[in-house]
C-alpha cells in the first residue's frame, strides 16, 4: 500500500542529541610526571581511568612534554568517533621548571577551544583556556573560562600559595561577567583557613568562586574528611609515588557564583567526587581491599594506585541551551530532513553535504531491524516491512554519530 501524504503523519522527528538537557562531565587529575617520570609505562592505566569517567572538559597537571600530551589524546583519549581534540601544549613560562605543565582536554562535539592564555606566578604557570559550548545561536552560547593551576607543594609555602592565587584573582577582572569560570588543579592545601582558598572565595574579587561541596575545615588527615581526600593513593613511598595513604585533599574544582544559579550553564548538586574514593580508605593505599565500595570497583582502582598518587576530582555542569550545533567538518546538515516528495514506503533523508554514513534503525526494545552501511541522498530505505510504531534512526559517519527518532503508521 502507498503511503499519502495528507491521510496521516508520516514521521515525528526529534533530534535525541539535539532536544532536552547537556552534560559536561569535567575531570581535573595530576598525573604524576607524565608519562617517564615512573618506571612502569601508565599510558593503558590513564586510558581505564579515563574511559571508566569519560570526561567532556579534562585539566591536567604534571604534564612533562609534548610526547606526553600527544599520547594522551591519540591513545588514552582515543574513541571510535574521535570527539577529543587537545589545546596546545605549552611549557611552563614561570619560573625555572619546565618539566611540570599544565594542560586541556575537551570533547570537541559539544565544546570549541576560543582561546588559551597563561597567567604568570613565581614558579608555574596557571594555564588560562576559554571554551564555548557548541549551540546554534552563538550570540548565546554559554563561554566557560577555564584555568588550570599547580599550586606550591608541602606545609610551610603558604605565602607562596596565595601569590600565585593573587595573580590569578587578579586576572579575574578581564573576565567578561556573564562568563562561567572553573579554576582546577592541585592546589595543594591543607586547610580552608590558609590564605590562599580563603581569597580563591573572597567575596570581593571581579568573579566570585564557589567550593561546590562547601565542606570547611582542617583537611590534612582528618577522618572527617575521608570522602573527599585524593593524595595520596599509596601507604608507602616508592618510586615517585608519595606515601602516606589517603589523607589529604589536594585536588581541586572550584566554580563561579553563577553556575549555583544559571540554566545557561549549572552544577549538578551532587556530582562533584574524589573518583575512586569509597569513602573507606583513610590513610590507605587507594587499591587496599579495605578500601572497596559499591560505587568504585577493584579495577578501577588498581589502575589509579599505578596511575598517579593522586586521585582525580570529578563534577558535571548542565545546560539547557541543549540545541547544540552541528561541526560542519563532520558534514552532517543539523537539519536531517526527510524528502516528503519521496515518502511513500521508502525513507530518504537529506543529508546536506554528506556523501554516505552508516543507517541504523532499532525499535523500541532496541533491537536492529534495518541496516545500510553506505546510504547517501540518492539512496532509499524500504521501510515498507516495519509494523507501526516508535523506532531510532542512527546516522553514523567516522567522526559523528546522529540518534533520530520516528513513529511510522500504517
Amino acid at each position: 500500500m502507498k503511503l499519502k501524504l495528507g491521510n496521516f503523519w508520516f514521521f515525528v522527528l526529534i533530534n535525541l542529541s539535539v532536544f532536552g538537557q547537556v552534560n559536561i562531565k569535567m575531570m581535573s587529575y595530576n598525573l604524576l610526571h607524565y608519562p617517564t617520570g615512573i618506571s612502569i609505562d601508565r599510558k593503558d592505566n590513564l586510558r581505564y581511568v579515563l574511559n571508566a569517567y569519560q570526561p567532556d572538559i579534562l585539566a591536567v597537571c604534571e604534564l612533562e612534554n609534548q610526547t606526553g600530551a600527544d599520547e594522551i589524546l591519540n591513545y588514552c583519549l582515543q574513541t571510535t568517533d574521535n570527539r577529543y581534540s587537545a589545546a596546545s601544549f605549552t611549557y611552563n613560562q614561570s619560573g625555572y621548571y619546565q618539566d611540570l605543565n599544565q594542560m586541556l582536554y575537551y570533547n570537541h562535539q559539544k565544546l570549541e577551544l576560543l582561546n588559551q592564555t597563561a597567567v604568570q606566578t613565581y614558579l608555574r604557570d596557571i594555564n588560562h583556556y576559554t571554551l564555548r559550548l557548541r549551540t546554534q545561536d552563538v550570540t548565546t552560547a554559554p563561554i566557560i573560562d577555564v584555568y588550570v593551576a599547580h599550586l606550591k607543594a608541602s606545609s610551610g609555602s603558604e605565602n607562596d600559595r596565595l601569590s600565585m592565587v593573587t595573580n590569578f584573582t587578579d586576572d579575574l577582572t578581564n573576565i567578561p561577567s556573564d562568563h562561567f569560570v572553573i579554576f582546577a588543579g592541585d592546589l595543594n592545601l591543607y586547610t580552608a583557613t590558609e590564605p590562599a582558598y580563603v581569597e580563591l572565595l573572597d567575596t570581593t574579587n571581579a568573579i566570585v568562586l564557589k567550593d561546590p561541596i562547601n565542606r570547611p575545615g582542617s583537611w590534612h588527615n582528618n577522618a572527617t574528611f575521608k570522602d573527599i581526600d585524593t593524595q595520596s593513593t599509596h601507604s608507602v613511598s616508592a618510586d615517585q609515588y608519595v606515601g602516606g595513604g589517603l589523607d589529604d585533599r589536594f585536588d581541586f574544582i572550584l566554580l563561579s557564583e553563577n553556575t549555583f544559579n544559571n540554566t545557561h550553564l549549572q552544577y549538578v548538586p551532587s556530582s562533584y567526587h574524589s573518583f575512586g574514593n569509597n569513602g573507606t580508605c583513610f590513610n590507605k593505599s587507594i587499591n587496599s581491599n579495605y578500601c572497596s565500595g559499591t560505587e568504585y570497583d577493584q579495577n578501577l582502582r588498581d589502575n589509579l594506585y599505578l596511575m598517579s598518587d593522586h586521585l582525580p576530582v570529578v563534577l558535571t555542569l548542565e545546560s539547557q541551551d541543549s540545541n547544540l550545533k552541528i561541526d560542519e567538518n563532520d558534514n552532517i546538515s543539523s537539519a536531517f530532513i526527510i524528502n516528503s516528495s519521496q515518502i511513500n514506503e521508502n525513507l530518504r533523508i537529506n543529508m546536506g553535504k554528506t556523501n554516505t554514513a552508516n543507517i541504523k534503525i532499532f525499535n523500541i526494545l532496541g533491537q536492529m531491524v534495518l541496516q545500510d552501511n553506505n546510504y547517501h541522498n540518492k539512496h532509499l530505505i524500504d521501510i515498507s516491512k516495519l509494523n507501526k510504531g516508535l523506532y531510532l534512526l542512527q546516522i553514523q559517519k567516522v567522526h559523528y554519530t546522529k540518534t533520530l527518532k520516528f513513529v511510522k503508521t500504517d
